[in-house]
């Protein structure tokens, strides 16, 4: 009896043990796992961590060649407008694909300005530079495509007068 006594003791401690060791280490009935989401709970899930992405995403710029638009004015130049800019976009391949056609995009704005600044300049006596920019991402959007390009960010815009 003293025997079967200890034996069942001994299986008590062990049993213990063994549920102590499972409980620490969360293996088994312990394992506290993943809950189980709903549909609703794993769609709004989704779109938070969409967020958060989205967030997280530090826009790439691509340092663009300066421009410089001559503006004529009867038969001689009145003046020569000098922009400095850089574009902007979500990702690396669109960074990219900036920094290949950075000689096309800086040929269809010279066109662009050529005609866009002097015609500006007779009705109004200052160029609008939120206007110069949307111009930028229009062309720029026009040339490579629509998302490519981000955003335009005009560092300087300087006018000689001659």
């Amino acid at each position: 009896m003293k025997k079967l006594v200890i034996l069942i003791v001994g299986f008590i401690i062990l049993a213990g043990g063994t549920v102590g060791v499972l409980k620490y280490m969360n293996i088994g009935p312990f394992d506290s796992g993943a809950p189980q989401l709903s549909a609703e709970e794993q769609k709004a899930q989704t779109l938070i961590e969409e967020a958060k992405a989205a967030l997280e995403q530090r826009p790439l710029y691509v340092e663009m060649d300066p421009i410089q638009v001559p503006v004529f004015q009867g038969d001689g130049i009145a003046g020569t407008i000098m922009i400095n800019y850089k574009l902007e976009s979500l990702s690396i391949d669109n960074q990219q694909i900036i920094a290949k056609a950075k000689r096309q995009i800086g040929n269809a704005l010279m066109q662009d300005f050529a005609y866009y600044i002097p015609r500006t300049l007779r009705n109004n006596k200052t160029l609008d530079v939120t206007l110069i920019k949307f111009r930028i991402i229009m062309i720029s959007e026009r040339v490579l495509g629509k998302g490519i390009v981000n955003d335009a960010l005009i560092q300087a815009m300087t006018s000689t007068d001659q």
